[in-house]
């Protein structure tokens, strides 16, 4: 693609100008399109649904999900126990679990 404006940021076209085709789309088919006066929203390549959509760029891919806290905090808390020679009674394990959480909580 050519860039038909010399005053546009790299890689953003003018809709009328220069559409984005299916290549242009992310994984899910949809790019950055920018309507003045209220900004930057993503949508499908085909078509922008908003009147007055003038521009659009490239949209990245997402990030992929960072672990729950939880999930993390209960992994440690399985790693910290298997340290210890015993196994704990469920009264004992709910006390340790509390402070283990406490402290987890106090570090993160």
């Amino acid at each position: 693609m050519t860039q038909t404006s010399n005053r546009l940021p790299e890689n953003v076209y003018v809709l009328k100008e220069q559409p984005p085709i299916k290549d242009d789309a992310d994984a899910k088919g949809n790019v950055l399109y920018f309507k003045p006066g209220f900004g930057w929203y993503s949508g499908y390549w085909h078509s922008a649904h908003m009147d007055g959509t003038t521009h659009w760029t490239f949209l990245p891919e997402r990030p992929p999900e960072l672990e729950n806290t939880k999930v993390k905090r209960e992994k440690a808390y399985q790693a910290w126990m298997k340290l210890f020679p015993t196994e704990f009674d469920p009264a004992a394990d709910a006390l340790i679990r509390l402070g283990f959480n406490a402290g987890w909580e106090r570090a993160n």
